[in-house]
């Protein structure tokens, strides 16, 4: 019996040494799957970035944001700039997966910020964090800072140039301005803004492009002008003598024209008129001369217009002689948020100039005839096709005045 005792001891010792590790690999299992569901929910799939949806003033000080919920996040975090790639700061964390909106009462009138949100998930002392939104900002609403630009058409269906730059402090720029006919049209709306052009920029001497300034000159009547920019152009006798098909007659004209506020600008120059910063990237020199035999044209003013964060590019009638030539000269510097298309849209710069400059809008100087290749010769529609695949909307004649707010 004792024997029996001893042998029933011995056989219970041996089955809890046997199931002890079992025992302890079922527990580490079990460990090992709790902490691996807590590792993936903690690590795994990011959360995903968030998409704001709105963001309105709702009054001088008050700036609203809406975004979507974002899964998994039990939170949200929301940074502000004064620029658009500036210095971000905090200032609100949200610690509910239920609200999706927030106002932002903290602002200074007439002052333009951009926002960007981040989903958060939290779990004790552990967060999680998704990529920043895109930097949002309230649109067609014109800040102190910005400058509105606004594209015209011509009242009797031919193509023409015609903008205007203003900023709420009522300094007024003005581009080209069509034709002769185009006159009372520009007289009114400088009038309408007070009367007064700070700056009168003439990209070439086309009558399609100066021919309403010419006969304002003529007879300001209660219009003032602080300065004119133009181009110091090759003489009319090259140009004919290069491209014989022209026409220089406003060019003669114009040259007749005693302006005593003219000043020529060259390709180089940098120019700040009432805080608007403008760099002349061509003009003609002689190396148009030596590339192109179309001096008017190729030989126009192109500029860049910069707003605190956004710019805009005006490649006046510029065509395809000089595309690889300023391309090369400037390269990415030529990527802008706005582009005014060389030779309204019709011919003008090369498809792989416009690429670097990668626009979000394209302004198409161009009635329908234009646009539509009326008379199958033009290559606008070609051009506006190219611009669209670039993921650019366009502006032309069809819609004007069309407005955009140089951030």
């Amino acid at each position: 019996m004792r024997l029996f005792s001893i042998f029933t001891s011995m056989l219970c010792a041996i089955v809890l040494y046997m199931a002890a590790p079992a025992e302890s690999y079922l527990a580490k299992s079990a460990t090992t799957i709790f902490h691996s569901a807590y590792a993936d929910h903690q690590h795994g799939k990011p959360l995903s970035k968030v998409q704001i949806s709105s963001v309105k003033l709702t009054s001088e000080k008050k700036w609203n944001l809406k975004w979507k919920k974002v899964s998994g996040a039990n939170g949200y975090e929301i940074v502000r700039a004064t620029e658009k790639n500036g210095k971000y700061k905090t200032i609100q964390k949200i610690s509910s997966k239920k609200t999706l909106s927030y106002t932002d009462k903290t602002t200074t009138p007439k002052k333009r910020y951009y926002y960007k949100i981040r989903a958060v998930h939290t779990n004790g002392n552990t967060k999680k964090y998704g990529a920043y939104s895109q930097a949002v900002t309230v649109e067609n609403i014109t800040m102190e800072t910005d400058w509105k630009i606004t594209q015209y058409g011509n009242n009797n269906g031919r193509q023409s140039m015609f903008y205007t730059i203003k900023d709420t402090h009522r300094h007024f720029i003005v581009i080209d301005g069509g034709w002769t006919e185009d006159a009372d049209m520009v007289r009114r709306i400088i009038n309408n803004n007070g009367g007064h052009v700070d700056a009168w920029f003439l990209t070439h001497p086309h009558a399609d492009h100066i021919g309403a300034f010419c006969a304002i000159y003529k007879d300001l009547k209660n219009i003032s002008i602080d300065k004119v920019y133009t181009v110091k152009m090759a003489s009319q006798k090259l140009c004919l003598a290069n491209a014989p098909w022209d026409s220089v007659d406003a060019y003669e004209k114009f040259r007749s024209m005693n302006i005593r506020q003219l000043k020529y600008v060259h390709s180089g120059d940098r120019l700040n008129i009432k805080g608007l910063n403008i760099e002349i990237l061509s003009a003609y020199e002689k190396k148009i001369d030596q590339i192109s035999s179309d001096l008017l044209n190729d030989g126009s003013m192109m500029f860049k217009v910069y707003g605190k964060n956004e710019s805009m590019l005006f490649c006046a009638d510029i065509g395809k002689r000089p595309s690889n030539y300023l391309k090369k000269k400037y390269g990415k510097k030529l990527k802008s948020d706005y582009l005014q298309m060389g030779h309204h849209g019709n011919g003008g710069l090369k498809k792989d100039f416009y690429k670097l400059v990668n626009p979000n809008i394209a302004f198409f100087d161009a009635p329908a005839w234009l646009m539509q290749n009326w008379n199958g010769t033009y290559s606008t529609p070609e051009n506006e096709k190219y611009m669209k695949s670039l993921g650019c909307s366009i502006f032309s004649f069809a819609t004007t005045p069309n407005t955009i707010i140089l951030k």
